[in-house]
């Protein structure tokens, strides 16, 4: 029986090629969409899950109230580790980590490499099941002078030798001793990192951290529980453990599992509100619904073409044939045109998953050697033939035998009014990702607009390694002399990214009960020419000022000026914990955080070295021969570091990296699902027209044109368009607005983004069904009109 179902089937759709061709087109598109969605999505979902005891990993969340808000970030005291071993019951372990990409250059013979490392606990390998391929992960981290590699770095720096116990240099002074190799590390892992050192080498090397209180948050701490059962428990001891250590100190301490560090990373008023799920719930609808309007094509072309197959039903039921075993025939049918449809998506996956990855700026993979993935594959091809098939199936079988035999019953009009709904389905849903499209790409340019308070511009970095730490003067003096920059100073921190901050400043006039966070960033001699940011009153620092150079002044942001309350800020004296300080000049306000964001207050105090050497390029000459510039410079002051020069307006840019991600694939896959309803469009205005062949015949032996049979055969499917507009618009008004409210800087949802996406969408479709029509409309009658 099954093997004359598969027989008739595979008759069925060869019998009726173009048919065939546009629903295996249609569902490929959609399964193929669908599976690189999923494989996105997959991605993201197993996020450190090559842990198995990752259940009972959990990183300690700090909450901290202000402005009226709570802050939470993952930042904690050194102390906090210790002290959850010793104060909280059911704790296998808990560490300290910190992550140093600053700081990485290593060196083995006269190889040298800039590589991403950690500090951690001796009990990092302990918590963290890293497979070791050599050494022993109890011990791999006891000694001072240890470093455990990855297996990629080991191969990098060694070749083939074996690497434990070989001797490399870190920043080309610190001997350390390799006593364990890891396998690579995944790319969908929290920690990304080529080496581990022992946490003593972090403190040997910044001597403020031994002192450091429970007032300073500068590590991550990892808590391993011997069960979760005991996490409600453990959290409430962590509430209140800053507080008992820190009188005054109204921090919070609570774990949050680390398993869903990833996709749960955003809070709001001390708890977790979302995150990266809140993207991948977006995909996962986007592929659910893509692969639905492939389903929904192949319904409407199914229960179109009806009519052909209403003498097969009507004979079948009249030699004996059940409804059952009719059903089984067409669900067969779908199932084979979704099985082919399922290889074809395939064929497009592999061929674009490259693609796509420079896209994403991911690792995806298609585990095709992998059992379950093909069984994943497979049940989607089956469930898509089974929803695409089932309707069709049903419909079908229920046709009257003696209806149909006595030529009184329509099969392709009897589902006319269905066919209509899922056509305005289609395209209300292509609309709705046209408008998204749109709403995404101008809210990224608005925020790109904004004013951001410096001169991104012929503006560079130098991170501040090696001998840079003294030779930075020598290096700024050297590069001026020659003409390569105008202006240069230090910084503590990236300009394009956001650093420390503090709730301790007070000034004249504070209430007591108020709390300001206060953004710092420390910075030397000609901080705002060097930046491009304006001074608005007073003056900038300078290395020949006894006041600016033992931290006795500040300048503050125009924002914090206004938060204060000062009439004339030049001049005020304000507290920074214990300090008074003065203030001796105020800029304007620039964007150092998130765009999305307002600028919080900040102030600087002059500090070098710094960590970064900010380097204003002189714009009379070119890009190129400064570059070339500065880079022989740095090979003359710091030789054993390779030069690193980054381009601020590139950093700056990929603050807008998520959102152009998400335009880009609303984009993507907006084209795709009009492609798949076009295709659905495409077969429908063909089997429309070749129904009405006789009708176009005599219409035009009376005299009607090209262009009144063109409008007569568009104008039912036109009309179904602009039902699908008139629904997807408040759909898309309110979802777009509630994306837009997580932005403060934002754009207002305006009419002619939806005007300009119902437009294209109506544009589109006339041109998809006026190539049947006027194929139609140019017809010579006679051949239709010849039998009759």
């Amino acid at each position: 029986m099954i093997r004359n179902y598969l027989k008739i089937a595979w008759r069925n759709i060869l019998k009726r090629k173009g048919f065939s061709l546009i629903n295996v087109g249609g569902l490929a598109l959609g399964i193929a969409s669908c599976l690189l969605l999923m494989v996105y999505v997959s991605y993201h979902l197993n996020f450190d899950k090559q842990f198995d005891d990752i259940s009972n990993i959990y990183i300690v969340e700090n909450n901290q109230s202000g402005d009226g808000k709570v802050y939470t970030f993952s930042s904690t005291p050194r102390l906090a580790a210790s002290t959850i071993k010793s104060e909280v019951p059911g704790v296998i372990d808990a560490i300290r980590v910190i992550d140093y990409t600053a700081d990485g250059l290593l060196s083995y013979n006269d190889k040298s490499f800039r590589k991403n490392g950690l500090f951690a606990d001796e009990g990092f390998f302990n918590i963290f099941q890293y497979r070791f391929i050599k050494g022993d992960k109890k011990t791999a981290l006891r000694l001072p002078s240890s470093v455990v590699i990855t297996e990629k770095l080991a191969k990098t720096l060694f070749g083939n030798d074996n690497p434990i116990n070989k001797i490399i240099k870190r920043n080309d002074q610190l001997p350390l001793t390799v006593t364990g190799v890891i396998e690579d590390l995944p790319a969908n892992s929290t920690f990304q990192f080529e080496f581990v050192m022992p946490w003593e080498i972090f403190e040997d090397t910044n001597p403020w951290a031994k002192q450091a209180g429970w007032g300073s948050n500068f590590a991550q701490t990892v808590v391993k529980l011997k069960d979760p059962a005991a996490l409600a428990k453990a959290n409430s001891i962590l509430k209140g453990m800053v507080g008992r250590h820190n009188e005054g100190n109204l921090n919070q301490f609570f774990l949050h599992p680390f398993s869903k560090l990833h996709l749960y990373s955003k809070f709001e008023n001390g708890k977790p509100a979302g995150g990266m799920i809140e993207q991948i719930q977006l995909f996962i609808t986007l592929a659910i619904c893509i692969l639905l309007v492939a389903c929904v094509n192949f319904m409407n072309l199914s229960t179109a073409r009806s009519e052909e197959r209403v003498k097969e039903v009507g004979i079948r039921k009249a030699i004996g044939s059940g409804r059952m075993a009719l059903i089984c025939q067409f669900i067969v049918e779908s199932l084979i045109l979704s099985l082919l449809s399922t290889a074809v998506a395939v064929v497009i996956v592999v061929l674009s998953l490259p693609y796509f990855n420079i896209l994403l700026g991911t690792q995806l993979v298609l585990p095709l050697t992998s059992i379950w993935a093909w069984l994943d594959i497979m049940a989607v091809g089956l469930c898509s033939g089974l929803i695409a098939g089932s309707y069709p199936a049903f419909y079908l079988s229920s046709f009257q035998p003696i209806k149909v035999l006595k030529g009184i019953f329509k099969g392709g009009k009897a589902a006319l009014p269905l066919r209509k709904v899922l056509v305005v389905v289609q395209f209300s849903f292509a609309v709705f990702l046209i408008t998204a499209t749109i709403c995404i790409y101008r809210q990224i340019k608005y925020v790109q607009e904004r004013p951001i308070g410096f001169n991104q511009n012929n503006l560079v970095e130098i991170p501040m390694e090696g001998n840079l730490q003294d030779q930075s003067r020598v290096l700024i003096d050297e590069l001026k002399s020659i003409g390569a920059i105008t202006n240069a100073t230090t910084l503590s921190a990236s300009i394009t990214s956001s650093g420390n901050n503090t709730w301790g400043v007070s000034w004249p006039g504070k209430p007591d009960n108020q709390q300001i966070l206060f953004d710092i960033l420390h910075g030397g001699d000609d901080f705002t020419k060097t930046a491009g940011v304006k001074l608005l009153a007073g003056r900038e620092f300078s290395a020949s000022n006894p006041a600016d150079t033992a931290h006795q002044t500040v300048m503050i942001n125009e924002s914090a000026a206004k938060i204060m309350h000062l009439k004339n800020p030049v001049g005020t004296i304000i507290n920074w914990g214990d300090a008074r300080i003065t203030v001796i000049g105020v800029y304007k306000d620039f964007v150092w955080g998130s765009p999305y964001e307002r600028t919080r207050p900040m102030f600087t105090q002059y500090y070098t070295p710094g960590s970064i050497i900010a380097l204003r390029l002189n714009s009379s000459r070119s890009i190129t021969a400064n570059i070339e510039a500065i880079n022989k410079e740095l090979k003359k002051v710091n030789p054993a570091y390779p030069p690193d020069i980054r381009f601020v307006d590139s950093d700056f840019e990929k603050k807008f990296q998520n959102e152009k991600l998400l335009g880009t694939l609303a984009n993507l896959f907006g084209c795709l699902a009009i492609v798949i309803s076009c295709l659905g469009l495409f077969g429908l205005a063909a089997y429309g027209a070749e129904q009405r062949v006789k009708e176009i015949g005599v219409r035009k032996v009376l005299g009607a044109t090209v262009f009144n049979l063109t409008a007569l055969l568009s104008k039912d499917f036109l009309k179904l368009v602009i039902i699908a507009i008139i629904i997807a618009a408040p759909l898309s008004v309110y979802s777009l607005n509630q994306w837009l409210q997580k932005f403060e800087y934002r754009i207002t949802l305006s009419w002619w983004m939806l005007v300009f996406a119902g437009g294209l969408t109506v544009i589109i479709a006339i041109v998809t069904v006026s190539y049947q029509a006027i194929k139609a409309a140019l017809a010579n009658p006679v051949k239709s009109l010849r039998s009759e």
